[in-house]
């Protein structure tokens, strides 16, 4: 039941005002949010927003995708080294993109592409989580007349490249 009061919220707010975002702050806030979990895992997160500083959204959608991605890039990190994540905004055609790449565990993109952003779907059953996150950032990006693309190595980690309109 939550998770449809979830997806029936999302739908509905989908009428929401678009405004400029900064993401400098925007991931701010989703650092403070993630502190425990990003101080218990020794994780880095390198920003550079220099050629995007700004993304025209609805801020609680962008804060859902930052948030969902950190902790996923977090929760399905490679046991064998810290967690490296690395996010950065450019201009690409007529989208701003927001880069999200991760060194973690990777998923198998041959055998999950398909069901990557379906609801309850899972690739790695050694944490806890519902299978919700990615199907969310899929929702809002879509919700937002965006796209989202992946990239990824099993073993080296993975790339997700949400394009925004301007």
């Amino acid at each position: 039941i939550k998770d449809l009061n979830t997806i029936l919220a999302l739908r509905k707010d989908n009428i929401s005002i678009l405004t400029d975002v900064n993401l400098a702050e925007e991931l701010r806030l989703v650092k403070m949010n993630l502190e425990k979990e990003i101080l218990e895992t020794k994780t880095s997160i390198n920003e550079d927003f220099s050629r995007a500083p700004f993304i025209r959204t609805i801020k609680p959608y962008l804060d859902s995708i930052l948030i969902n991605l950190v902790s996923n890039a977090i929760k399905y990190r490679h046991r064998g080294r810290c967690p490296v994540i690395q996010i950065k905004s450019e201009i690409v055609a007529n989208c701003t993109c927001l880069m999200v790449h991760d060194n973690g565990l990777g998923i198998d993109l041959e055998l999950y592409q398909e069901k990557l952003f379906t609801l309850y779907s899972r690739f790695h059953n050694h944490v806890d989580g519902k299978g919700m996150g990615l199907y969310l950032v899929k929702t809002q990006v879509a919700s937002l007349g965006g796209r989202i693309e992946v990239e990824s190595e099993i073993d080296r980690g993975t790339t997700f490249r949400i394009f925004f309109k301007r």
